[in-house]
Parts: C-alpha cells; sequence; structure tokens
C-alpha cells in the first residue's frame, strides 16, 4: 500500500448533509470517447434538517469523492468486487451560487471540472462519464465544514484499501458542527440502477454521551418516601483518582480514558468492496497523539435544585440528565474506553419528616463493553439509586446506543441523520 503526499481539505462554500450523485445512463462507442455521453452530475439537499435555527447546510464547504467501477464476481455472500477501475481519484467538489446548468457538469451549483486544488497530483479534474460495461460502481467521500485552513491528511492510492488519515482532530473541534470532520460510508450502485440518483450521506465523526439518573428508594416496612435531594460528585485527578480532599460538586466527573487529541484513520477495505446494499462498510479508529489522552472527562451537571419537585424523579422514562451548555449531551472524539467509566459521589437522602443522611464515597461503573464510542452514534447512561443493607447505591439501570439524532430546540423532537 503506497500513500499520497499531504493534502488539505478546504471550506470553500455551503449545502446540506446529503449529497446526490446524479447519473445518466448513455451509450458509448467501443473507444469510450463518444460525444453522446452525459457527464457524472452533482446535486445537493438538506433533508430538513436543522439544529436550533441553524441549518445544517450551513456548515458543509465541500466534499473529495471518490470512486471505482468494477464487475461482479459470484453471488450472494460468496460476492467480490473485482477488476477495480479507479473512477473519482480524491476529486474535490465546490459550491458556487448562481452557477447552475452554466456548464454540462453544473446542474445544481455543484462543479469539479477544471478545479486543480483536488485533483490527485496537481493535474485538472475532468468531465468522468458513466460506464455501462462495469457491473457495478462504489462512491464514498469525507467533508471540511468551514474549519479554518481545512484539515491535513494522506490516503493510500486507490482502488482498494483505501485509507485516509486525517491529522489533529481535537476535543474541541468535534464541539462545534463547523469544524467536526465528515465522512460516508461506501455506496455500492449495481448496473440495474444506472441512471439513478445516488445518494451518499455522511455521518459526523463524533459521538455524542448523555447521563441521567433516576431513583427507587423506600422505607422498610412502612409507607414513607425517602428523596433524593442531592448528588454531589468528586473530581478526578489527572492520574485518575478521585480527589476526596475537595467537596464533591454538582459536576459530573468520571475517570476512564479519554481522548484529547488524535489522528483519525478511515479504512475502505476488501470487506466494503463487494456486491450488494448490505455491506459492512468503512472501519474507524481514533489514534491519539503523544500527551493526547485523559483520565477523566466532564459531562455536565446534575441539577437537582432545578427540578420542579426539588428531588430525583423515580422512574426511568423521567430520569433527570446532566446539562453541559444547555443540552444533555457531551460531545466526544470516539474512542474505545477499554476500562469503562467510573463516578465517586456523596448521596443526599431526606424522608417526609425532613431528617436527612448522606451516604459518602458511593461507587458507580459502566462496564467497558458499553463504552466502545463509535462516530455519529449516540450513548445514553442512566443509573438509578437504591438502598442496600449499608444504605444507599448507585447501580446502572440502563443502557441505549442510536443513530446520532439532531438536538433540536425541543429535546425529543429528533430528525434522523
Amino acid at each position: 500500500m503506497s500513500f499520497n503526499t499531504v493534502r488539505r481539505i478546504l471550506p470553500l462554500g455551503g449545502c446540506g448533509i446529503l449529497f446526490l450523485f446524479s447519473f445518466v445512463a448513455c451509450t458509448s462507442d467501443e473507444d469510450g470517447t463518444s460525444d453522446n455521453r452525459l457527464p457524472i452530475t452533482f446535486s445537493c439537499s438538506e433533508d430538513g434538517v436543522t439544529r436550533a435555527e441553524v441549518s445544517l447546510s450551513e456548515f458543509i464547504s465541500d466534499f473529495k469523492v471518490y470512486g471505482i467501477n468494477g464487475d461482479i464476481s459470484g453471488s450472494g455472500n460468496a460476492a467480490t468486487f473485482t477488476k477495480k477501475n479507479t473512477v473519482f481519484p480524491d476529486y474535490q467538489v465546490w459550491h458556487t451560487e448562481n452557477l447552475a446548468n452554466t456548464t454540462s457538469t453544473n446542474t445544481a451549483n455543484w462543479e469539479y471540472v477544471g478545479i486543480v486544488e483536488g485533483a490527485s497530483g496537481s493535474e485538472e479534474q475532468t468531465i468522468k462519464y458513466w460506464d455501462e460495461k462495469r457491473d457495478g460502481h462504489y462512491f464514498w467521500a469525507i467533508g471540511d465544514f468551514s474549519k479554518s485552513g481545512g484539515y491535513d491528511y494522506t490516503e493510500s492510492t486507490l482502488p482498494d484499501p483505501h485509507v485516509i488519515e486525517v491529522e489533529n482532530i481535537t476535543q474541541m473541534d468535534v464541539q462545534d458542527d463547523s469544524k467536526c470532520l465528515y465522512f460516508t460510508k461506501p455506496k455500492y450502485v449495481p448496473k440495474s440502477k444506472y441512471g439513478q440518483p445516488v445518494t451518499l450521506t455522511f455521518l459526523r465523526y463524533c459521538s455524542r454521551v448523555r447521563i441521567g439518573f433516576y431513583e427507587d428508594i423506600t422505607q422498610s416496612g412502612g409507607d414513607k418516601r425517602y428523596k433524593v435531594v442531592g448528588v454531589d460528585f468528586y473530581r478526578v485527578n489527572d492520574d485518575g483518582t478521585f480527589n476526596t480532599n475537595e467537596l464533591p460538586t454538582t459536576n459530573v466527573s468520571l475517570r476512564g480514558n479519554f481522548v484529547n487529541e488524535g489522528k483519525v484513520r478511515l479504512t475502505y477495505t476488501n470487506a466494503s468492496f463487494k456486491g450488494g446494499d448490505n455491506i459492512d462498510n468503512v472501519t474507524t479508529e481514533t489514534v491519539p497523539v503523544e500527551n493526547g489522552t485523559s483520565k477523566y472527562m466532564d459531562f455536565g451537571v446534575l441539577n437537582i435544585a432545578g427540578t420542579q419537585s426539588g428531588a430525583l424523579p423515580t422512574s426511568s422514562s423521567e430520569a433527570l440528565f446532566t446539562t453541559n451548555n444547555g443540552s444533555q449531551y457531551t460531545k466526544v472524539l470516539p474512542y474505545n474506553n477499554t476500562e469503562g467509566l467510573t463516578l465517586q459521589c456523596d448521596i443526599l437522602v431526606r424522608n417526609q419528616n425532613e431528617s436527612q443522611f448522606t451516604q459518602q464515597n458511593v461507587l458507580a461503573s459502566i462496564p467497558a463493553h458499553y463504552t466502545n464510542w463509535q462516530p455519529n452514534q449516540s450513548y445514553t447512561y442512566i443509573f438509578k439509586i437504591v438502598t442496600t443493607p449499608d444504605g444507599a447505591a448507585i447501580i446502572l439501570a440502563n443502557v441505549e446506543v442510536e443513530s446520532w439524532k439532531s438536538d433540536g430546540l425541543i429535546e425529543d423532537e429528533w430528525h434522523n441523520w
């Protein structure tokens, strides 16, 4: 496998999260140069996705598209994609307003013909045509959205395997949609679908995590209720120990392995290039830089005092979540947290007679098999406070993993990405 020179993804314009690649079937002479061939054109749609009064389309500037064609050998799960030929070798697609239909390759303000910056080597990008002689085509892309200066990256030569390594992605980058790296899974187009628009869906190279709490404490042998009116968390030191010398606060600090800065590796392997729509696509990895990891991360504030009852809710469906800059979710770099996550806290419990007690230094953990964070996924961890012979304890009650959905003005009004 050989790697090309370092490239840079440069911001140029704006568009939505879904890109439609329109291909029109045509006929061609034996030498493949007939004038009646129609070019590959690009268009774009937003799919109605918005985030808190800001259209996601504002974050997309330009993207690099890759494409290969080939033939299918075998059938079913044994089918492989052979005789691969590069169609799009790292082509950059630029957005410019008010230029739609001014050239044969620009039907929706997107153009790639004539661009030099994004072409392999520094050759001028040329028109690409649909090849009816091949059984199928694959396309995938990476995007950069308004990040000043763009990302430096290296890549292996096409067609397969194709490895893209993007440098210097930080925890700060993933907090801002305009600085987040986006990528697609490969899309396979069989000959039976030639001439139909091809949709590539961009995914965020970012995960998000939210943490909730509720209680299930009752007084043994009676009908009086205890209420959890406070949970305060101990800060995690740089070495991963809990700082019990300081008073705990409502800020939730978790111990684990976190990446503050790392290199992103996207690998489109042989397993991805098989005929059929249900393929296992692309593998991703965050490789930490030297001194780019941390033993702790803060996940927002648990504001029990701000609830209507002044106490934790008593059901999982009404769990109280931490908030971080107005959102229940904390954005993180994807990473396999092999040690799991741990918190330490004090729990303040009060009964109906207003007497109360504090259970100190309570530990709770999220096992490692729940903390392999993947790009474009949302992770929900819900803890339940229960009674034990020794007092109060916290147990992990529920874990949810789902595709990232938009956190709009209303937290529960979710849209698929």
